[in-house]
């Protein structure tokens, strides 16, 4: 193999490496969403459960939270995206999330479906090197 085919190919596998690690970071990130989901869903639950008001502690930011009275815990303010905060029966919250769950689960097969590509391709690039390697010896 010439050594502008094997450079060629060396530069394809560093291609692929970044994209494998581009593809890492993303699952790795909708992971922590799905995760922060499931969350708030086992939450919503609990508030469903009761059947009067509650005390709870709400998240300022910055590590800080408040106590609050939680007088109507049926309803939920939630993100539908875009900005856009409506308000939800705490059954239909959970179910908003669920779907959101099963979605983020699908983008994250979609993407270990690529990067395994990406990993075969990778193989077959480095065995067509290890041939030419051997060649080259002989």
């Amino acid at each position: 193999m010439e050594k502008e085919k094997v450079d060629e190919r060396v530069i394809m596998l560093q291609q692929l490496q970044s994209e494998a690690e581009a593809i890492q970071r993303k699952i790795f990130e909708l992971e922590i969403v799905d995760s922060q989901l499931e969350k708030t869903i086992e939450s919503l639950e609990y508030f469903d459960s009761l059947d009067e008001g509650v005390e709870a502690l709400m998240n300022l930011g910055g590590g800080v939270f408040a106590y609050v009275d939680v007088k109507n815990a049926k309803k939920m303010l939630v993100d539908v995206g875009a900005g856009v905060v409506v308000e939800k029966e705490v059954k239909e919250a959970i179910d908003f999330l669920k779907k959101k769950r099963e979605t983020i689960q699908q983008n994250v097969t979609t993407l270990e479906q690529a990067l395994q590509q990406i990993v075969e391709r990778a193989r077959q690039i480095q065995e067509e090197l290890l041939k030419e390697a051997k060649k080259e010896e002989k």
